[in-house]
């Protein structure tokens, strides 16, 4: 039996590779009748793994890019908190929060745990979700 070499091997994102599965996700969502419930149609994903194998190599199956999708998922509560409490905006140029100083640092002495969401990476999934239905 043959070894497809990539099932059980965690998959280390570049920040390039980021940009372009959310970029994937965004054209597939605007394809009508590829949303379904939730999420996205299975011709979607199946899209998205042949493009992302065309770029990036054999590595990006449907599994490796779905288990990233789920990893983004226990984030969106957070974020869609902190946009909802008053002085956070969203600056899309720099892809990160846009917070007065003053009202970043009460909110961090609230919620310490939370200074790494203020860094560009996580609003990634914010893109995420909207293309998925759940924000």
């Amino acid at each position: 039996m043959e070894d497809s070499g990539t099932s059980r091997e965690n998959l280390t994102w570049t920040e390039a590779q980021m940009d372009y599965l959310v970029q994937l996700l965004l054209e597939q969502s605007r394809i009508l009748g590829i949303k379904s419930g939730g999420g996205l149609k299975a011709k979607a994903y199946t899209a998205i793994e042949r493009s992302m194998i065309d770029r990036f190599g054999r590595d990006f199956t449907k599994d490796k890019i779905t288990n990233k999708l789920k990893y983004a998922k226990p984030n969106l509560t957070v974020l869609k908190e902190m946009m909802n409490t008053s002085g956070f905006g969203y600056d899309p140029t720099n892809k990160c929060i846009e917070v007065d100083p003053q009202v970043w640092s009460e909110y961090i002495e609230r919620h310490p745990n939370r200074k790494k969401y203020k860094e560009p990476k996580f609003w990634r999934h914010v893109q995420q979700h909207v293309i998925r239905g759940y924000y």
